[in-house]
């Protein structure tokens, strides 16, 4: 996708899917682009929760020309890529609820600040370390992005040592979820600062200020 292309979520549902790790997402949504490179129009699609799929799917895409003296071609269909849209849109509405400080309680906070303090963190003890990546797992599920490789490069670790422990949290049915395969290739987004290209090294969006919430797993 082009590095121009404006991605918009809306018609977001007030009904939401609890993947664990207070990680939650909307149980559908419309994304629109428009700006797309080599696609003169604007792209719509529809997003919902599949159960049988345990992910989110697009149920609906559709190409809207920008004008007249343009037609919709073969060759343009092809240069819509639904599951980009999926995931880029799925940044903008997938949150999770951390430990807020003072007298307790909650706050939700968007999934890319999320990330942020993960990439930020160190010296975790082996049990943090544990459901932080379990954490991180159920992120790269709800953004549809490889999971295991969102775990190795947000913690920090090999892809090795991400497996070792996504297959410990299974066996130890922390997270029954958890498929160990090889990930697929990851969108061109960046999830730390979503509208980049995907860069684990680069300068991240942390906390908007210093000394925020705690994360609670």
């Amino acid at each position: 996708m082009g590095s121009m292309a404006d991605v918009e979520a809306y018609d977001i549902s007030d009904e939401r899917i609890d993947l664990g790790s207070r990680v939650t997402l909307p149980k559908s949504w419309h994304a629109r682009v428009s700006g797309e490179q080599d696609v003169p129009g604007t792209i719509t699609v529809r997003v919902e929760w599949d159960a049988a799929l345990g992910r989110t799917a697009v149920v609906f895409a559709a190409l809207e020309r920008e004008g007249e003296g343009v037609d919709i071609t073969s060759q343009m269909l092809r240069e819509v890529r639904t599951h980009w849209i999926m995931a880029r849109s799925a940044i903008e509405v997938v949150t999770v609820d951390v430990s807020a400080e003072g007298e307790g309680g909650l706050d939700r906070i968007p999934v890319q600040e999320f990330l942020g303090r993960m990439l930020a963190a160190r010296e975790r003890e082996p049990l943090e370390s544990l459901h932080a990546a379990i954490a991180v797992y159920r992120v790269a599920t709800a953004i549809s992005f490889p999971p295991l490789k969102l775990v190795a490069d947000t913690l920090q670790i090999s892809q090795s040592t991400a497996t070792r422990l996504m297959k410990s949290a299974r066996d130890a049915g922390l997270a029954p979820e958890v498929r160990i395969q090889e990930p697929r290739r990851a969108p061109a987004f960046d999830p730390y600062n979503p509208g980049r290209r995907y860069d684990p090294s680069a300068p991240h969006a942390g906390p908007s200020q210093p000394g925020g919430p705690s994360i609670g797993l």
